[in-house]
């Protein structure tokens, strides 16, 4: 009775493969010599071991000798022509002279030019310093100014601050004044860059005049309490304001711009 196993077509090729595979062991093991599988080609030294190679000799190079150095080429120099030209130079004309300023003796040019540039040499005199007065005040905020002194001020070139609102200062504002309004959110702004623009503590010293409607207006009392309080030590408050220099008479304009 086959097992039921038997009948797949797989197992039977395997089974016929293993049986073919044990045939062929069996009869190349009892064939002759001459039947038995070989391998195809012809290899007589298949069993033979080579021989270690034998060590070569290097030839060393031997050094040759340097060859003997060479007298060099002299090359004769060119012969200059016979006939030269020779050139007249004209006698050096006396240097001019100029009589002494002291004493009347002529001087050589030289010397007078010498003296000349020497006294165009000398230091210009200091010019007159117009703020000398308006020291840097570190223990307040602020030093309130007349008109005059507010004047004063703005002709030396110290920095003038407008702390009214900025449709007022565009209405009319002293000429070259900047707006710095202390009632607009950017006001902390304007002054921390002013102090960008003047981070030397040297131009901090530098005065600034700060004005607004004068009378009872404390903007610019309170715009000089924040400028002392970045490190700007000589403010001046114009105590009768813009009202005061309409008066006076002092340049004025109107718009956006300083």
């Amino acid at each position: 009775r086959v097992l039921p196993t038997m009948n797949r077509p797989v197992v039977q090729a395997v089974v016929l493969i293993a049986a073919a595979f044990v045939l062929a062991v069996v009869s190349n093991a009892v064939a002759s010599r001459d039947r038995k599988l070989v391998l195809p080609g012809y290899y007589p030294n298949a069993q033979e071991v080579p021989r270690r190679a034998e060590a070569r000799a290097v030839p060393v190079p031997v050094p040759q000798p340097a060859p003997a150095p060479t007298a060099p080429l002299s090359v004769a120099p060119p012969t200059l022509a016979a006939n030269t030209t020779t050139i007249a130079t004209a006698p050096a004309k006396p240097e001019a002279t100029a009589p002494h300023p002291a004493s009347g003796h002529p001087l050589p040019a030289s010397r007078e030019r010498a003296e000349t540039a020497t006294k165009s040499a000398e230091p210009p005199k200091p010019a007159t310093n117009t703020l000398a007065g308006f020291a840097p005040h570190p223990d307040k905020p602020f030093v309130e100014v007349s008109g005059d002194e507010a004047a004063e001020l703005r002709s030396a070139g110290a920095l003038v601050l407008d702390a009214r609102r900025t449709s007022v200062y565009e209405q009319g504002h002293i000429a070259g004044a900047r707006p710095f309004s202390v009632w607009e959110s950017d006001v902390d702004e304007k002054v921390n860059k002013l102090y960008e623009e003047r981070s030397d503590p040297r131009e901090q010293l530098k005065p600034i005049l700060v004005y607004c409607s004068g009378g009872d207006c404390e903007d610019s009392h309170m715009l000089a309490q924040k400028l002392w309080g970045v490190q700007f030590n000589n403010v001046y408050v114009y105590k009768d304001g813009f009202p005061d220099w309409q008066k006076r008479g002092g340049p004025v304009r109107t718009g956006t711009n300083p």
